[in-house]
């Protein structure tokens, strides 16, 4: 019967420091839990205590880890105690908290109370929604992609609780929190999220950590069972083959850009001031019975033109969508408008005129008529 391996009797500070402040986090933040249970009148007369939370948290945690890490590691220097069991119970009670934490935010998930869109918030602009809305508005899109989310977390989370799955669990987590944690960062949502991506993220990646020699055996020390290609008589041209792949990708990138320029010139929200057609003023009003009394036109480089006729907002099926071609050098402006059937295209030449960086005059024709408008930049 093979014998399993003891812990060294010694360790250094900094992974006994990781693990009594992870451990401190993970035990105090169990015990916060119940105040996101108290009544709305609670947070009414002390929510603005609530932004101090957080630092104190941390701060017990940080004092706490560095406090308890130094006295063990000079006890164990002396040979007063053995350390094996004090890793052992921290490493227990990180993971049991990372398992109640993250699959809280699974369960969460497939309950509905996470990536919940308020109603209200179905009928704003999306250009005055910030990171958080969009962030919730697009996973709460599909329920199924939240379920597969949480199953991956519940399931990673259960893997946790057994030693011999702990790393297992953390290859299945460690990905989906990086992540949550980047999406935390880049879209600006809330801090106690953002802190605990963090902090889990931490957490998993110290048994990542533990058990590196593992991951050196199975991927760095791999032996490929397979004969080797020959390289023939130019040895560099294996290696230059290994290159060719990315440097194909780069290179087909570079040639779709230069052959479909991004027009910048002009691209931007447009309001129409005014608008003339056969010679005659379209009354601003008049969007609501007349698809072509535009009061809107997004010029949007290589994902087209739409010339809108609700000045408060865009709708596809009310509005002429297609593509152009704009020379700044003569002011010529081409728009190729899809026909509601799809199948061909309505032609508008046009030239622009009076053009600054805040407005312009367009002057064209489409089908029988001849259009004229004063726009002026939104944004």
């Amino acid at each position: 019967m093979t014998q399993a391996p003891s812990y060294p009797n010694r360790t250094g500070w900094f992974l006994k420091f990781c693990e009594c402040m992870l451990a401190a986090i993970g035990i105090l933040s169990v015990l916060m839990m119940p105040i996101e249970t108290l009544p709305n009148s609670f947070w009414v007369k002390y929510g603005q205590y609530g932004q101090y939370i957080l630092p104190v948290l941390g701060g017990i945690a940080l004092l706490g880890g560095i406090s308890y890490s130094i006295v063990w590691h000079r006890r164990e220097r002396a040979g007063q105690i053995d350390g094996g069991l004090r890793h052992a119970w921290l490493q227990a009670i990180i993971r049991y908290w990372l398992a109640f934490e993250i699959s809280t935010y699974g369960f969460a998930k497939i309950m509905k109370t996470q990536f919940s869109t308020p109603n209200y918030r179905l009928d704003m602009a999306l250009s005055d929604l910030n990171g958080f809305q969009l962030t919730w508005y697009y996973y709460s899109y599909s329920y199924t992609l939240a379920v597969i989310i949480a199953l991956f977390q519940i399931g990673g989370s259960c893997l946790l609780l057994f030693r011999r799955t702990t790393l297992l669990g953390v290859m299945i987590l460690l990905p989906v929190m990086v992540n949550i944690m980047f999406i935390n960062i880049f879209y600006n949502i809330a801090a106690g999220a953002f802190f605990n991506s963090v902090m889990f993220t931490l957490g998993l990646m110290l048994f990542l950590f533990l058990d590196i020699d593992k991951l050196k055996r199975a991927f760095l020390d791999l032996v490929d069972r397979l004969p080797p290609i020959p390289a023939g008589r130019v040895p560099w041209l294996k290696n230059g083959a290994r290159l060719l792949p990315v440097a194909m990708a780069f290179v087909t990138i570079l040639v779709l850009i230069k052959t479909h320029p991004n027009e910048k010139v002009l691209a931007g929200t447009w309001k129409v001031e005014s608008l003339t057609r056969n010679g005659q003023s379209v009354p601003t009003n008049s969007w609501q019975t007349d698809t072509v009394a535009w009061n809107r036109v997004y010029f949007a480089g290589r994902q087209g033109v739409a010339f809108s006729p609700n000045p408060y907002r865009y709708k596809p099926a009310e509005s002429w969508r297609g593509d152009y071609e704009f020379d700044s050098t003569t002011n010529k402006l081409t728009i190729f408008f899809e026909r509601k059937a799809g199948q061909s295209y309505d032609t508008m030449q046009a030239t622009v005129a009076n053009r600054t960086a805040k407005a312009m005059t367009l002057q064209g024709k489409l089908l029988r008529d001849t259009y004229a408008m004063k726009l002026t930049r939104l944004r």
